[in-house]
């Protein structure tokens, strides 16, 4: 087993990995925005029930963009970029984000069980890794940490 540090996502923590999917309070309108869009593709909504607690493989979507918003339950998204995806970061899903295409990632929970709801295009071509070992979060709460959990 090996251990990882848990980050807690934010637009400049994530942004190698994806966009960050939030209001923001000083754009052009402030209730209604288009954080994402990709119009070459038809895309799907799906949910997704999370059951495994450690993770041994990474996939990945050349083709597609992929979000992940959490519904119930604690979940953590592990990310690598495609060039180093042993470099692995993991994330507390905490708020909606959408995957860049070809981001490794993967997913887990930190509860019995949690959902989370997924937005790709309607066909999608899955690239998988298989690690070697199993990664768990390490959870390091600091001072200056927010503690809403």
């Amino acid at each position: 087993m090996k251990n990882i540090n848990l980050e807690w996502i934010n637009k400049d923590s994530f942004a190698p990995y994806g966009t960050v999917i939030e209001l923001d309070e000083n754009g052009e309108n402030p209730i209604w925005q288009i954080p994402v869009i990709e119009s070459n593709d038809p895309w799907r909504i799906a949910l997704l029930k999370v059951l495994p607690t450690t993770l041994d493989k990474l996939e990945a979507h050349p083709y597609s963009r992929e979000s992940f918003e959490p519904m119930s339950g604690w979940s953590v998204l592990f990310t690598a970029l495609p060039e180093t995806p042993h470099n692995i970061k993991a994330f507390l899903l905490d708020r909606p984000v959408c995957l860049f295409k070809g981001i490794w990632h993967g997913i887990i929970t930190l509860t019995p069980e949690s959902v989370c709801k997924i937005t790709e295009n309607a066909e999608v071509e899955c690239d998988y890794l298989n690690l070697g070992f199993s990664l768990q979060p390490e959870i390091v709460v600091s001072a200056n940490m927010p503690c809403n959990i």
